[in-house]
């Protein structure tokens, strides 16, 4: 019994926890339409779990190449940078599914924690799947929502504050990162609120990756 109680108490809180993630995702924010004229392509993607924001590695509003230099040297072309914000010890200790443990779940969804930014180089345009989706968006936009992603930096004497050697390969790198994670405030909260920002028609809240991806198209 002195088991049994908390285990249903967790699974009650659960149950609860995605009803109310349905009922938020069938609430949208903002008009399919978008008025002003579009001529830069972003582009949102998950990896099974996380639902992260891939931008053009630079343009004529933003340089991303010039403060999220890669830690290693390469004579490859980046094209594009995928930047994501997550739960650190998460992000750290979880590079994929087989790594997720049970504590590493519960601490991030009950225990408010620091968080991290993740941000990888691509070479190459994402294609659109059921994994990833391609949204024209216009200059202002974009401005607006590289505005949203800067504020979550930490920046130490002018630069991002990183964490040397802790990517998953030699083409991403975490930063420390401004905010609180938790059951109410998810990685996908974060993109969700990030696209929310900028006008594209999005949920009313959603931890999960496929409320954001719910109303795009």
């Amino acid at each position: 019994m002195i088991i049994f109680y908390p285990v249903l108490f967790l699974i009650g809180a659960l149950i609860l926890y995605l009803v109310a993630a349905v009922l938020a995702m069938l609430v949208p924010v903002n008009s399919s339409k978008i008025s002003e004229e579009t001529d830069i392509e972003i582009f949102v993607q998950t990896n099974g779990l996380h639902a992260d924001f891939i931008l053009p590695s630079k343009n004529s509003v933003y340089d991303w190449e010039a403060l999220l230099p890669l830690e290693m040297e390469t004579q490859a072309k980046i094209n594009h940078i995928a930047i994501g914000w997550g739960e650190k010890n998460f992000y750290l200790n979880t590079p994929t599914m087989s790594d997720l443990t049970f504590p590493t779940l519960v601490k991030a969804l009950f225990v408010p924690s620091e968080a991290a930014m993740h941000v990888e180089h691509r070479r190459y345009r994402p294609p659109t799947n059921d994994d990833a989706r391609s949204i024209w968006i216009s200059e202002e936009m974009y401005r607006t929502l590289v505005e949203y992603i800067l504020e979550y930096f930490v920046i130490e004497d002018g630069q991002p504050k990183i964490f040397p050697g802790k990517g998953y390969h030699e083409y991403d790198s975490f930063y420390a990162a401004h905010g609180k994670y938790h059951m109410l405030w998810t990685c996908n909260n974060w993109t969700n609120a990030g696209l929310k920002k900028i006008g594209i028609k999005n949920s009313l809240w959603t931890p999960m990756d496929w409320g954001v991806f719910f109303y795009l198209d």
